[in-house]
């Protein structure tokens, strides 16, 4: 047996190209970001497209106990729809942390002779990353999301004044809208927590891993 047979098992980590393991990494972190967020924005898509096509038809409900408990209920989907987008976005962006971690390593290892935010995922984060855009475009951002918002607020809010405008009030029905309504601004809080929960985690997550030292030092330590 030789020197080098009986050294293999120590030396093979230093030897292996790290490279197509990292170009393997990439690949499979990019699609999943990429799924998460395709994922995200068809929610979204769905959510406006319920919210336009219900509205003519709220005002024509019939009144009686079954219109008065649709009136109640067709908020509903419309939050379940902003929870489940708020953890598929912070899921996609917590992937694009990682993408760019992967991105600067091979970065450096290609040694391009560009700026490494002119390539990948940096080039979109300079207009959809709300900590790295122009003003103009992190106000653009803010309009769309709290657009957003304001409609399923609105939506909820006329939905549940039709409701309560129903004949024949009686105390459980006035009891029943408030309870909706109590129920309503808690989804409402607790979407707006897993957003600051979430950006939190994503801002702790980023400048972590710009406190790594560059992939070209952690290869080649100098030695003093």
């Amino acid at each position: 047996m030789t020197e080098t047979n009986v050294q293999g098992s120590s030396e093979l980590p230093d030897k292996c190209d790290p490279v197509p393991a990292l170009a393997a990494l990439y690949q499979g972190e990019k699609t999943d970001a990429s799924n998460v967020l395709n994922t995200a924005m068809a929610m979204m898509g769905i959510a406006v497209v319920y919210l336009v096509s219900s509205m003519p038809f709220l005002n024509n409900v019939r009144p009686g106990l079954l219109g008065w408990i649709f009136l109640l209920m067709v908020p509903l989907p419309l939050w379940l729809i902003a929870g489940y987008h708020s953890l598929m976005t912070i899921t996609a962006m917590s992937h694009g942390v990682s993408v760019r971690i992967i991105e600067q390593a091979l970065f450096e290892v290609s040694e391009l002779r560009v700026k490494n935010d002119l390539v990948g995922s940096a080039a979109g984060d300079k207009i959809m990353d709300i900590t790295q855009s122009k003003p103009i475009h992190r106000l653009t951002t803010r309009i769309v999301y709290f657009g957003v918002a304001a409609m399923v607020a609105g939506y909820t809010g006329y939905a549940l004044y039709l409701a309560s405008a129903v004949n024949n009030v009686s105390f459980f029905h006035v009891r029943a809208i408030w309870i909706a309504i109590l129920f309503y601004l808690f989804l409402a809080g607790v979407v707006a927590r897993s957003w600051i929960v979430g950006l939190r985690i994503i801002n702790e997550a980023s400048a972590l891993a710009k406190r790594y030292p560059p992939w070209s030092e952690r290869r080649n330590p100098q030695v003093h």
